[in-house]
């Protein structure tokens, strides 16, 4: 007889089951020596789990759902109950023949019934119901197809384990279960999507990155020989910009799969190209909220395949952001996958400091969970505020035998002559138009609001002096070209000035000749000083980065005051004097320290996140609600009411669309006509959603600013209702 595991492929749960043993095979050949917690009793626990993992789906009512679903004849049955298929799978495994000890049992019995996470947990009566009416009488069909013992006597306890979950109180037991469900999970969801586990085994990274900086005549230097030379250790690398970072992390990965995490997605978009085009290494995969939509633009023959490798976390090396592989803090339903799969790989973690204090205490955590499972991980950033290293040291994160720590600044070379100014930014117009006339000049301000005040001022130039405006309130598509032109504005040496938000500080590589910036801490301000003498020396005694600290922008919305304060003291000996790389990287450090933070919201937010993840129950909430949690929930996608009405015939074209490539475009282009605002500044302005499936933006009546040709204007502005227009 046979039973069916999939309506799509008719697959039979057989079938599907050697599909899972061959990447069980597969993972354990390539990587099984990487996972330090798997001896050889848990590859069998695993083998188990496998073959038993899908037989509940021999249930008469699951079979028929599938026997309607490919047009076959359904069966007759005496049962009218529906229970899960993993459940049922539990109560079909013969454990009294399997000779597993109690807590090998309980580890089977819940990587089974858990490899699906419900809403709806175990019901004993229905359990027995399905088994007493409709399994019991086909147990021995069911062996037969599977070609595996089921159970001879029927027995329910098993219920009452289910219901009683492992949780991080178990201890050793714990971390057992999460590695056996977390591969269940990953070999289920590679069969099912007919990929391998892990692919491209046998490409190496570092191999590819050696022979890049050797075509280029490259020399490694001791930053990028300190992270080959400690290939088998956690590290934390301390080195400022153009010292070759990414280089670095990825001589580090060398041979092994790895993670390579950044905050901005387009700082990993364009990574990502680099190591494919420049690096040629083709083992690489995307994944972030829209990775499909920049492979699809990029013209990515195969971009279907990297997005369901890269899902299924099967790339060789996978360039994502946190929120989609470092969640697992949260402990949601499912959790397991992700974090088994860095018990066999590397992650680099790039720019720590970029996070708030909330994400910084998660990323603590998912590291703390990584070193229980075995996997490595890598800490690459320009400051490493000291709170952070002393949290690492004090849970054991980092020892003396396992880790290495490395600072890699040169302090021969001299970028930037800071002049504090006890004044706002506004005061510095007259020498930003003088300086632009013959140089290039970038303002950096902390809010768009203030951003767009000096736009209004500067474009009012008498000597008509070029001018334009860079923030996060344009549509993705307006933003793009804006990004684009920055860097063709800057490549080209024309002369003028762009006006920007804190959005430049890590995401676009460019070089101006001046900075002009409000104060904000001292991260955030040392990486704006990276926009400015990028990659040349200066030799001049005139200052080349002005900053303003007065009447500043952002408070206490975006930068905290008493940071920020701490910030222009431990500048203060700096005025007009050179700012070198080792008292950048030293004032971050006083700055982060606890002694400084008494008090503070950043230290409050931090400890008051790492005790929720220390003391969260697993299980109590989902992967959306998870990454909910991770995003930035308090901003909506809106489309501004003039964009709305110029398109409103391509959501009836999206509607009637059969072509899958076509509906993508489509999509893409919809959204490209968006923007992220703050919901509670903007509800007052939303008048009503967009069709579905694109109910999850709203309409927003008010104006949208922006000339395509001329590449100027102020994005949405919604302190600017459309009825002062008409």
């Amino acid at each position: 007889m046979t039973f069916y595991a999939k309506s799509e492929t008719k697959e039979t749960i057989r079938e599907h089951t050697d599909r899972l043993l061959y990447n069980l095979e597969l993972l354990k050949t390539s990587y099984g020596h990487k996972l330090v917690h798997f001896d050889e009793r848990m590859w069998e626990l695993l083998h188990l789990a496998v073959e038993y993992h899908d037989v509940g789906k021999a249930n008469t009512v699951f079979q028929n759902k599938i026997r309607h679903a490919i047009r076959e004849n359904i069966f007759e049955t005496d049962c009218d109950v529906d229970v899960p298929h993993n459940y049922l799978s539990v109560g079909m495994i013969p454990f009294s023949s399997l000779n597993l000890t109690k807590e090998e049992s309980r580890l089977l019995i819940h990587a089974v019934g858990y490899h699906h996470e419900r809403d709806k947990l175990p019901d004993k009566e229905m359990i027995r119901h399905v088994f007493e009416t409709d399994i019991k009488n086909q147990l021995n069909k069911i062996s037969e197809h599977m070609k595996l013992p089921m159970t001879e006597k029927l027995s329910y306890r098993f219920v009452d384990r289910l219901l009683k979950r492992y949780t991080i109180h178990d201890g050793e037991q714990f971390w057992k279960y999460v590695l056996l469900k977390g591969i269940l999970h990953r070999l289920d969801h590679a069969a099912s999507a007919h990929i391998p586990v892990e692919m491209d085994i046998h490409k190496s990274v570092g191999l590819s990155v050696n022979r890049y900086m050797e075509r280029q005549g490259f020399k490694k230097n001791e930053l990028q020989q300190f992270a080959e030379a400690n290939q088998k250790k956690n590290v934390i690398a301390i080195a400022q910009t153009g010292m070759g970072k990414t280089e670095a992390a990825l001589l580090w990965i060398g041979d092994d799969k790895a993670f390579f995490t950044l905050p901005l997605r387009v700082s990993i978009n364009a990574i990502y190209e680099r190591i494919r085009e420049k690096m040629k290494y083709d083992a690489v995969g995307l994944l972030h909220s829209t990775s499909v939509h920049y492979l699809a633009e990029k013209g990515e023959e195969n971009w279907e395949v990297v997005k369901q490798q890269s899902q299924q976390l099967s790339m060789k090396l996978l360039m994502t952001t946190i929120d989609q592989i470092l969640k697992f803090p949260f402990y949601y339903r499912g959790f397991e996958k992700e974090l088994a799969t860095m018990a066999n790989a590397k992650i680099v973690i790039d720019e720590i400091q970029a996070y708030d204090p909330k994400i910084a205490a998660m990323l603590i955590k998912a590291l703390e969970m990584i070193h229980q499972v075995g996997g490595q991980f890598m800490i690459m950033t320009a400051t490493l505020p000291t709170l952070y290293l002393d949290e690492l040291k004090k849970r054991n994160i980092i020892a003396e035998t396992d880790h290495a720590f490395g600072e890699f600044i040169d302090v021969r070379q001299h970028r930037h002559r800071i002049q504090l100014h006890c004044r706002e930014i506004t005061d510095g117009i007259k020498d930003m138009i003088t300086f632009a006339q013959t140089s290039q000049v970038l303002v950096i301000v902390n809010t768009v609001r203030r951003a767009i005040e000096l736009y209004k001022e500067l474009s009012e130039n008498e000597q008509n002096i070029s001018v334009y405006l860079l923030h996060s309130q344009f549509t993705q598509e307006d933003r793009q070209r804006l990004e684009r032109r920055i860097k063709e504005f800057n490549d080209n040496k024309e002369k003028g000035i762009w006006i920007t938000t804190q959005l430049v500080e890590a995401s676009i590589d460019i070089d101006f000749d001046y900075l002009f910036t409000e104060m904000s801490t001292l991260d955030s301000l040392f990486q704006r000083l990276g926009r400015c003498y990028r990659k040349r020396i200066l030799n001049s005694e005139k200052c080349n980065v002005h900053i303003f600290t007065e009447n500043i922008s952002g408070i206490p919305n975006v930068y905290n005051e008493h940071l920020v304060n701490e910030s222009i003291k431990l500048l203060q000996p700096y005025h007009g004097q050179i700012l070198d790389e080792r008292a950048k990287v030293e004032m971050v450090k006083q700055l982060y320290e606890r002694k400084r933070l008494i008090g503070t919201t950043f230290l409050q937010e931090f400890e008051a996140a790492l005790d929720m993840f220390d003391n969260l129950d697993p299980y109590g909430m989902n992967k959306k609600e998870a990454q909910q949690k991770l995003r930035d929930i308090q901003n909506i996608q809106v489309m501004p009411r003039r964009i709305y009405d110029q398109i409103v015939d391509m959501f009836d074209t999206y509607t009637a669309c059969r072509n899958f490539k076509e509906r993508l475009r489509l999509r893409m282009e919809i959204e490209g006509k968006t923007v992220s605002v703050n919901r509670f500044v903007a509800e007052k302005y939303v008048s009503e959603r967009l069709p579905k499936p694109f109910d999850y933006i709203y309409i927003i009546d008010v104006q949208y600013d922006f000339d395509r040709e001329q590449l100027r204007g102020k994005g949405i502005l919604l302190d600017t209702p459309l009825s002062t227009f008409y």
